[in-house]
Order: structure tokens, then sequence, then C-alpha cells
């Protein structure tokens, strides 16, 4: 409890709401979005699929872009515990189908269609679920601590499903009942969000009893997403979060960097970007929400800050990228770039937190925020295979590409960070004003 109250958390309850829906948003996605790194082969082989069909899978779920929107309207209308238990036992249902049954392959992708759908709603409930049970003044904590233990908890699901697999020789058996061990985890989280998470609260951070709630219509909630799609600060924060998550995407490539410019044997490239996931990821996301409250006291002001960094980072790994170069000095580099990234996401939805609209609209604001901040999936990791393809014969120069057009996305967000900062400013002097 001291960790927490240090960071603006006054009670037990409190702590208990937020951690759920904290872990909630990991629990959802252990059963399968979260193997697709470490146990990319093992799906392919047991629903013996293609890696077109694998991606096609994966689309479907990347489908939630487009649905973020619309979804406001829900947010606006259902409390965070009313989607969050429905949302999670949608998902074991569903899950457990794909796991036991193997359905055919177009039934795999209905049924991941609908997970993309059911995403675009239950992913703002739970950043939703934060903002209101964390406090006023520690939003930039409340979702550092979100990605920090969303990373965190991956990392320990998979790390032990990993272990218990290589004590059993890789059986096939034990990754089948692991998936469906894990797709139950849903139901005592469930209970857990029925008995600690109660109704939206009016006031952030209030989970007594006499707490007044939100209580929103039909009519409301659908007048309340219009308002939301008006405010232009929502779109601006939605606008400097994309390019967080586009410079993100980087990390993607750091096996395939040092594997193919460095001649690193790949499986020591692998487990150097599983190390930087988890302990730079981890601690870096849980350090930028505390410098946003602490030190900068605006995630807005702090985006700004990391993603200059995180640009000069960049810029600094194409000065030393060639063939064969010195790879301890691009290992720290890019060390130190997942480092500030790592803060960067951490926060990467706090500023919309900041703008201190209605708690009534609040669902619609992490909705459009969401969207905006996702978009790029559509077309990043795209890009970029296009950019090393282009270079085939000639990989460094193609991730120097690369690495200065990450920079240039990173300095548009500092940019654009620092313009909400003065917005917000302004905002807030005129209802001073009035």
């Amino acid at each position: 409890m001291g960790f927490f109250k240090r960071n603006g958390f006054h009670s037990r309850e409190q702590v208990a709401a937020f951690l759920t829906v904290v872990f909630s948003g990991q629990i959802i996605y252990s059963a399968f979005e979260s193997f697709k790194i470490p146990f990319y082969q093992r799906l392919v082989e047991y629903y013996g699929l293609t890696d077109t069909q694998f991606g096609l899978l994966f689309t479907m779920l990347g489908i939630a872009v487009f649905f973020y929107i619309p979804a406001g309207w829900v947010n606006n209308r259902f409390n965070t515990r009313t989607i969050l238990m429905a949302g999670l036992a949608y998902r074991c249902v569903t899950a457990l189908i794909m796991i036991g049954l193997k359905p055919a392959f177009p039934i795999m992708l209905a049924i991941t269609f609908t997970w993309g759908i059911l995403d675009a709603i239950f992913w703002p409930a739970v950043v939703k679920g934060v903002v209101l049970f964390s406090s006023k003044e520690n939003k930039g904590f409340g979702l550092g601590t979100l990605t920090a233990f969303r990373a965190g908890g991956e990392a320990t699901l998979n790390g032990i499903l990993i272990g218990i697999m290589s004590i059993f020789h890789g059986s096939m058996l034990v990754f089948k009942t692991g998936m469906m061990v894990y797709a139950l985890l849903t139901i005592p989280m469930i209970f857990l969000i029925n008995r600690y998470v109660p109704a939206d609260p009016q006031e952030d951070g209030n989970v007594s009893a006499d707490a007044e709630v939100v209580e929103t219509s039909n009519k409301e909630a659908l007048e309340g997403l219009i308002q939301t799609l008006k405010i232009p600060r929502v779109w601006l924060a939605g606008f400097a979060g994309m390019t967080v998550y586009w410079v993100y995407t980087t990390l993607v490539y750091t096996t395939p960097f040092f594997v193919r410019v460095y001649g690193m044997d790949s499986e020591v490239a692998a487990l150097y970007a599983t190390v930087n996931a988890i302990i730079l990821g981890l601690g870096g996301g849980l350090m930028g929400g505390i410098i946003a409250d602490k030190v900068f006291k605006s995630s807005a002001r702090t985006l700004a800050v990391t993603l200059s960094i995180s640009a000069g980072f960049l810029l600094l790994l194409t000065l030393v990228t060639k063939q064969g170069g010195n790879t301890y000095v691009a290992l720290g580099i890019i060390s130190a770039f997942v480092v500030f990234i790592m803060m960067a996401k951490g926060i990467q939805q706090a500023p919309v937190a900041e703008l201190n609209l209605p708690n009534n609209i609040m669902g619609s604001a992490m909705s459009v925020n969401s969207f905006m901040a996702f978009a790029c999936i559509l077309w990043a990791t795209t890009l970029n295979g296009m950019i090393l393809d282009a270079y085939a014969a000639d990989q460094a120069t193609g991730f120097k590409v690369i690495f200065v057009l990450m920079a240039v996305v990173a300095l548009i967000g500092a940019v654009l960070s620092a313009w909400l900062v003065f917005l917000n400013r302004r905002h807030q002097a005129k209802q001073l004003a009035l």
C-alpha cells in the first residue's frame, strides 16, 4: 500500500479496484494474442495453419481500429465493470471453442473477427477504468502502471508456460493444456471484478459505498460521443499517441537488425530483445508515469521530452550502423532508446485523461483516443517491411532509413505534445476567467 499511497491512492479498496482493472486488461489476451511472439511456431503447428492464415487471424484482430469510435457509445452507456465482466465471459467461451475444438479456418476467422470488435470496446473500458480508479493528479502513474504490469504479466505467464514445456520436452498436449488454463483465468478475473470494481464514480478514485456514480441513458451516451468528436484536444492527444506507438513498433525489428547487420546469433539476439522488453519495458512504463506526475506535472510535456530524446538515440544509431560494426555500442544505444520509448508508451494515452473532461464522456474520449493511438497498426510494419525489401542487398542502409523515418515521426510527436501543453494551458486560463 505504501508505494501506491505515495502515488495518490488513499485506500486499499481503491488499490484493489485499480489493480483488478489493470490485470483484466492482460488476462483477456493471455491465451492467444500474447503467444504470437514466443509461441508463433507452436500456434501454427497446433492449428495446422500456413503463415498467411496466421497473419489473417491477426488481421481480423486488427480491425478493432475501425470500431473504436462507435464503441465510444458503448463505453459511455455502460459501466467499466459491466463491459469487463461481459467481455471476459465471451472471450472465455470462444477461446475454449478455439482451443478445444480447433474449428475450421473460416470459423476461426469469424471468432477472431468478433474478438477484434470486442477489443474495440474492451480496451477503452480498461483505460477508462484505470483513469477513474486512479487519483485525479496521478493519471500518468496509473497508465504507466497499466503498461508496466501488462508487460510484466505477459512475460510471467509466457515464461511459466515456456518453463513447463521445456520440462515436458515441448509436448503439444502441454501447450494445449496451458492455453486452456490461461483461457480459464478469465473466470476468477470476473469474480474479482464483481467483488472489487464498483460502478463508474463521478469523482475519480472514490470507491466508497456512498459514492455518486455515473448514470447515462442511450441518448446521453450518443450525445456524449458526438460532443467528444468535437473536441480538438482529444484528437490532438490521439495524434501524439499515434506517433508514440508508431515509433514503438521499431522494437519489433531489434532481433533482425542485430542478426542481419551485426551477424549476431539469432538466439542471442532474441534473448537480448526479450530481456529488454521485460526489464527495461516494465521499468520504463513505471518511470514514465511517475516522472509525468512528480517531475513534469504533465503527461503531454513528458511525451514531448521522451519522444525528443528517443529521436536523438535513433539518429545516433544511424551513425554507428554498419555491416559488422561495433555491436556493443549499438546494443547500448538500443537499450537507451527502449527506456525512453517505453516511458512514452507507458503514458501514451495519459494526455487525454488530463484534459479535465466530464466522467460521463470519458469512455468515448478513450475510444477516440484508442482509435487514433493505434491506427498506425494498419501501415507501420508494412511500410518498414517494404523499406527492408527495397534494400535487401544492403540491410544496414535499410535499417538506417527506418531509424531516420522513426526519428522524424518522434519529433513530430514531440511538437504535437508541446502544442497540446499550450492548448491545455489556454483552456485552463479560460476556465479560470469564467
